[in-house]
């Protein structure tokens, strides 16, 4: 297991080792479902950080069902719950050849450089493990440590866009979902936070703003409130008791199109007003949300499967300054990820900065040994 960047220690071969007779086939049967458990869906639980100890299910009954026939059809089974993915195949590459690296250096600078290496790549395997193994025949993948956003269908990377990432204080989080719809010419429903924060802040400063960059200022019942009439100083952030939108056109923060996949966290793809962010080799600038480079090219993307939203139309319906909605006709899976080694087409692995300093609890983690458990 260690090939994959697992502890061995978690399946006490050695204490099996010294087992005999029915004894040792019920501590083998289970240290095998422990590790298939591990290898597909990974050796932590991805919310909690916490060891899994006990086999899932689906892969107790998977043991029931090959347990006669061999060691040599256990041993492919387990091979075939690992990610197939060509990332993940890179990275289990790229930590066989650090490994041997390792084992082969005397100088001690060059093995804690292995040893800092290898521990990279181990994490960000187990991150591919808290994924999907299919990934769908069309997928977006965000992956805040790289700063981009890159389409696949059918695994293959077909294209890449720079993207922007929530800032130190406000993290992008990862998880998985489904893109349901795109907005052209969004309105920005400012989310209540940000109001509280960011706008209040800004408005005392500077009242006009409100009308020059297109806000709208609304009471909580919906009915619009002339900003004119407001004393910003006057107003607590703590009892906020507005609505702010902005209304579609170049001030507007999300630009010409948002990409929508509804969420607990309220964070999407979208355009910016703010082209020279992309200059920045570590963009992390944003409130959480994911604004991407080009995001035309990606809607265009997203939408050839959805009949009559060709490149033309959607420079139409940008041109016309009206918000549009556009339901996809099949979802696509978007993955917001946090690896910090990737590989290229070639299969060549970079190791990136991490940015959000979130490797060293998954590696903390990964080092305690989780005994089976009844």
């Amino acid at each position: 297991m260690s090939e994959h960047g697992l502890p061995v220690e978690a399946y006490e071969l050695e204490n099996i080792e010294a087992l005999s007779g029915e004894a040792r086939n019920s501590a083998l049967g289970k240290a095998w479902q422990l590790a298939a458990t591990h290898l597909a869906r990974g050796y932590l639980n991805q919310e909690t950080l916490q060891p899994r100890t006990v086999p899932d299910v689906a892969e107790v009954n998977m043991y029931a069902t090959i347990k006669n026939n061999g060691a040599e059809e256990l041993a492919t089974a387990l091979s075939t719950l690992a990610p197939q993915h060509p990332s993940y195949l890179a990275l289990r590459r790229e930590l066989s050849r650090q490994q041997a690296a390792m084992e082969a250096a005397t100088d001690p600078a060059a093995k804690s450089r292995l040893l800092t290496q290898i521990n990279q790549l181990r994490v960000n395997l187990e991150r591919w493990r808290w994924l999907p193994h299919d990934l769908g025949e069309r997928s977006v993948l965000a992956n805040i440590a790289s700063f981009d956003v890159t389409t696949f269908e059918q695994e293959t990377p077909t294209s890449s866009y720079a993207a922007i990432f929530g800032k130190a204080q406000r993290q992008t989080p990862i998880f998985s979902d489904e893109i349901e719809y795109i907005v052209f010419n969004p309105w920005w429903e400012i989310p209540d936070s940000i109001a509280r924060k960011d706008k209040l802040t800004q408005f005392r400063q500077d009242p006009g703003a409100i009308t020059r960059l297109g806000y709208q200022v609304l009471d909580r019942q919906g009915r619009k409130v002339d900003p004119a009439t407001i004393d910003w100083n006057a107003v607590s952030a703590e009892t906020f008791p507005y609505r702010l939108r902005q209304a579609p056109g170049p001030q507007n923060a999300l630009g010409q199109v948002k990409i929508m996949f509804p969420n607990s966290h309220n964070v999407y793809l979208h355009d910016t007003n703010d082209k020279s962010l992309f200059d920045s080799d570590e963009r992390i600038f944003s409130s959480g949300c994911v604004r991407v480079q080009n995001p035309l090219d990606l809607a265009a993307w997203i939408l050839k499967e959805t009949p009559g939203w060709d490149r033309m139309t959607i420079e139409t319906v940008v041109a016309s300054g009206d918000e549009t909605r556009v339901d996809l006709k099949s979802v696509v899976p978007v993955y917001v990820v946090y690896m910090t080694t990737v590989s290229n087409a070639c299969g060549d692995v970079t190791y990136l900065k991490d940015i959000y300093g979130r490797d060293a609890a998954v590696l903390s983690a990964l080092q305690p040994s989780p005994t089976y458990q009844n």
